[in-house]
């Protein structure tokens, strides 16, 4: 029988300080981090145990709190996910050898990379990759750099056992991210070996998870909820007109939260009532109508709740430095902030993408032809839209059928009037 693995709890602990230096943590967490390990260290020296083993971490959460750590139901305190933090900490270290990141801080990209992720960056954007997967691209390889790092290993060095280990330490990750690192990381290599800078080509040693299109579909909405949701919206201030409107471009036009973070007033044709601008995604050039409904909630954030800014975007952040979102994930934030304020749940549909697939299952629905779906969503190709027939409800009532989303928007035009004075379009 083959012996359990253990390291030293106090050659564990001082790995872990090291990393938290190497990762270039702020001081705050540095003494957060070190409060726990402390009372992680006296808590087992008492107990006269040296050695850190698979389950040291979740039996000192449950002897410490009382509640298993694994729950995926658990509300934690904030004591309770500080301890929960730094034993995670530990049990990647124990298991992977160094330390893995669960927020999106910047990668600092060792210098001898930092060069050679530039060419296969400028190569893709030869191929007219769009800005969305350059980004994407960057960012797992810069994981994947960072892992290399932390195992001090070469890329000169880099055998198909380094390939199989670091898709392990995403063991946490969803199956279309590990799918998504796992493409990039074979493009890379790919890139490498055409590039002569590898004599083997290893992109067919990177484990590729088999992805399936009815998979991480996220849950649409029902006509009451998108009621609920837009009624939780504080239209009495600033913000809450911008998100109001940015909602209605998800709602009623399918708009990607990063089309609606990037649109411009530019792309705003007031005479012909049209919304035309090119996709980030696909590069496509899509031209939607602008909606009474729409029109009328952009201007009155023009008019009443814009800050001043020399800024060409519609919508900007509200905090200092005023422009342009960062990020397009700033639509799904506040979508989950107002999932809270309207009593539902959140489920698997706190991405703006899941209003997106509401729209394309309801006008499917409706009977809508799946090419007119397709002209609408922005999509290549029909082929691509009909992946979005597995977002309609197994069982619907009657009444989903028919004008839905016709209803929809009667229901909205109907509070905008009411909240909203009646405006010409400039």
């Amino acid at each position: 029988m083959p012996t359990q693995k253990s390291i030293p709890i106090s050659e564990l602990i001082t790995t872990a300080n090291s990393e938290l230096l190497r990762l270039d943590f702020k001081r705050s967490a540095l003494q957060i981090y070190c409060a726990e390990f402390r009372k992680f260290s006296d808590y087992y020296s008492n107990e006269k145990i040296q050695d850190y083993t698979a389950t040291t971490g979740r039996e000192y959460f449950q002897s410490i709190y009382g509640v298993n750590i694994a729950s995926p139901r658990l509300q934690l305190t904030k004591s309770q996910s500080a301890t929960r933090r730094a034993i995670r900490l530990l049990d990647d270290i124990f298991q992977f050898g160094y330390a893995l990141r669960y927020c999106h801080r910047s990668y600092t990209v060792n210098p001898e990379y930092d060069i050679l992720l530039e060419n296969y960056l400028m190569k893709c954007r030869k191929k007219h990759n769009s800005q969305g997967t350059l980004r994407t691209k960057q960012m797992k390889l810069c994981q994947f750099f960072e892992y290399m790092e932390g195992r001090n290993i070469q890329l000169a060095c880099l055998t198909s056992a380094d390939l199989s280990n670091f898709m392990t330490t995403l063991c946490r990750c969803r199956r279309p991210t590990l799918y998504t690192t796992a493409s990039v990381l074979k493009d890379f290599l790919r890139y490498l070996y055409e590039s002569e800078q590898f004599t083997k080509d290893l992109s067919a040693d990177v484990p590729k998870p088999k992805i399936y299109t009815d998979e991480d579909i996220p849950e649409t909405w029902t006509p009451t909820e998108v009621k609920q949701l837009l009624s939780a919206v504080d239209r009495s201030n600033p913000i809450g007109k911008r998100d109001y409107a940015m909602f209605l471009l998800a709602i009623l036009l399918g708009m990607r939260a990063g089309d609606i973070c990037n649109l411009r007033f530019k792309n705003l044709d007031w005479n012909q009532k049209l919304i035309t601008y090119t996709q980030q995604k696909s590069g496509k050039v899509s031209a939607l109508p602008l909606l009474p409904v729409i029109g009328e909630a952009i201007i009155d954030y023009l008019r009443n709740g814009r800050l001043d800014s020399n800024c060409d975007n519609v919508f900007i952040r509200h905090l200092h430095p005023y422009g342009g979102f960062q990020s397009s994930a700033a639509v799904s934030s506040a979508l989950k902030k107002y999932i809270t304020y309207a009593g539902l749940t959140r489920k698997n549909r706190k991405a703006i993408h899941s209003l997106r697939r509401t729209l394309a299952s309801t006008l499917l629905m409706d009977g809508t032809p799946l090419l007119t779906i397709s002209n609408i969503l922005g999509h290549s190709s029909p082929k691509t839209t009909t992946g979005y027939t597995n977002s309609m409800p197994k069982t619907c009532p009657t009444k989903w059928h028919g004008k839905h989303c016709k209803a929809i928007c009667l229901q909205i035009c109907r509070k905008s009037r009411r909240n909203v004075c009646r405006r010409t379009f400039p």
